[in-house]
């Protein structure tokens, strides 16, 4: 049915969804990525509206108890919060320039009549959780880097400057990392990625009377630190633990190989293992090969799904190490 302006006697042709519970309301638009021309968001009770997490401008129609338009918003924003409307009671989301014809204007009666109602949408609840999760693992991964420095502090070593680096740059892409346009749904898939990065925190100390060895050892940790960095740098924003597609990559140390950073951690594990070499910390480090050789298959199983990625596969022919693997 149309949205009836009875107050001009003309018509607006989108069909009403109208949110009918209280996940409808927390959602809304934010499962999707471009506005339908056909269709309006209706929302009951309603004084505010945000449009945090959206990806296209909307715009807003006020309605007072009696559906006499009380305020308008043009093409409002991403990212924004409306002031409160004290005499607002209901509120029409309309997609972006529908009103720049003044078919609708405030003191207009609308009569608003219901198509169908919301139905619970994946994508908006994902986008929904996105920044409170990133937030929620930034914060855990600061206990990292408050450690690296803290140990920075106390020895001075450029080693430990390397840590504080690369954790500070975690930091960040944990906090800032771009939302998935496809996630893995795959148990193991949750799993050992996030069991592999756990292995690599009980790592123990268990220096070498060798000094030649662990100067060796401090060496091959310092390149691999230098590596993760740059492979870090050339990932970016798409960084992630859990198989997703944030945006393919294909530049920087991606030219070499296909799981560049990877190949920099074990690197750098190789080179602590050196300088505290223990079965136990031989064990873990072989699971943790393990695991991001699994990450890497999972990884490219998912990404795969896209032509561009073939195509990067046939180009870069080797995961880790060129002309080995």
């Amino acid at each position: 049915m149309p949205i009836i302006n009875t107050t001009k006697g003309v018509n607006l042709t989108q069909r009403v969804t109208v949110a009918g519970n209280f996940m409808a309301r927390l959602i809304g638009l934010l499962g999707t990525v471009k506005p339908d021309p056909l269709k309006a968001f209706f929302i009951d009770s309603c004084s505010r509206i945000h449009t945090f997490g959206m990806k296209y401008p909307i715009d807003v129609v006020f309605l007072d108890k009696h559906g006499r338009v009380v305020k308008l918003f043009r093409n409002f924003p991403p990212n924004k919060i409306t002031k409160i409307i004290p005499s607002a009671h209901c509120t029409l989301e309309l997609p972006p320039d529908t009103l720049k014809e003044n078919k609708i204007q405030i003191g207009d009666n609308l009569k608003v009549v219901t198509d169908e109602y919301y139905h619970a949408d994946i994508h908006g609840l994902k986008r929904i959780f996105h920044w409170p999760a990133n937030f929620f693992i930034a914060l855990l991964w600061s206990i990292f880097v408050l450690s690296a420095f803290h140990n920075w502090q106390q020895n001075g070593a450029i080693l430990s400057l390397g840590l504080v680096l690369v954790n500070t740059l975690l930091f960040f892409l944990f906090l800032t990392r771009r939302e998935s346009s496809d996630l893995s749904h795959r148990i193991l898939d949750w799993t050992i990625p996030m069991f592999t990065v756990g292995l690599s925190m009980i790592l123990r100390p268990h220096p070498g009377a060798n000094s030649l060895l662990n100067a060796f050892s401090g060496v091959i940790q310092f390149i691999g630190i230098v590596t993760i960095f740059c492979s870090l740098v050339s990932l970016g924003r798409s960084f992630g633990i859990i198989p997703a597609n944030r945006r393919i990559k294909i530049t920087g140390t991606y030219k070499i190989v296909r799981h560049p950073l990877y190949t920099s951690e074990m690197l750098f594990y190789f080179g602590f293992l050196l300088g505290n070499m223990s079965i136990f910390n031989l064990s873990i480090i072989i699971l943790i090969l393990v695991g991001q050789i699994y990450r890497a298959v999972s990884e490219e199983r998912l990404l795969s799904k896209e032509k561009m990625y073939l195509d990067y596969m046939a180009k870069i022919k080797y995961r880790f190490l060129p002309k080995i693997y």
